[in-house]
């Protein structure tokens, strides 16, 4: 008897977690697919061709495959929750992730200046602050971006508030605006905006503007 239901009770939590772990790759799924639909209105004003893969059922990636310029390379990450295994995304969600939109590139010329605008509270710029800090970069005010800290190095004439401002205005709520002289030039990390309340040429036309402005 006490074999048989420890058994069970095993093949219980065995079919709890496989049933879990089902229900939430669907749902990364089904967002994921619903944001692969969404940038269809916008993506043709980066590259004229992209391939789309699954990351495991977490990311889904976009990559640019003909860019056009500003751009030699792009790609869109769709980084969701690890909904597929609870226990773990009861812990990542406690520690602030959430769905998130990421917008890579590298440009035809480096940039200007390097400059970090993030907010410390993302789950994806812990460290942020104390990566800037180490390189002795240059703390900079930010009157309009509440919550955000911003750090740079070189371009001291460059204007950098126009940038914050499109980076908010392109998408969801801004967790991180990264350009460097280095490979990707341009990151931006957003939470996941919400597509029918988001118009995808829009964002795309803000990328554009963003990284013709990094270069100038």
């Amino acid at each position: 008897m006490p074999d048989n239901l420890a058994f069970t009770l095993l093949l219980a939590v065995a079919v709890v977690i496989m049933g879990a772990f089902a229900v939430g790759t669907h749902l990364n799924v089904r967002k994921g697919d619903k944001m692969i639909r969404w940038m269809r209105g916008g993506l043709p004003l980066v590259g004229e061709r992209a391939t789309v893969r699954w990351l495991g059922s977490s990311v889904a990636e976009i990559k640019v495959t003909q860019p056009r310029a500003p751009f030699r390379a792009a790609e869109v990450l769709c980084v969701f929750e690890p909904r597929d295994v609870p226990v773990y995304w009861l812990w990542s969600r406690w520690r602030g992730r959430r769905d998130l939109l990421i917008f890579r590139a590298q440009l035809h010329a480096a940039a200007r200046f390097e400059l970090e605008v993030f907010d410390p509270r993302g789950w994806t710029t812990h460290r942020t602050e104390r990566d800037v800090q180490k390189r002795n970069w240059t703390a900079t005010p930010l009157a309009q971006a509440a919550g955000l800290q911003a750090y740079r190095s070189g371009g001291d004439n460059a204007d950098v508030a126009p940038l914050i401002e499109l980076a908010t205005k392109a998408g969801g709520r801004l967790v991180r605006l990264s350009v460097h002289r280095t490979v990707p030039n341009l990151e931006i990390h957003w939470w996941m905006p919400e597509p029918p309340q988001a118009n995808a040429e829009h964002w795309f036309a803000n990328l554009r503007k963003i990284a013709d402005a990094v270069m100038k």
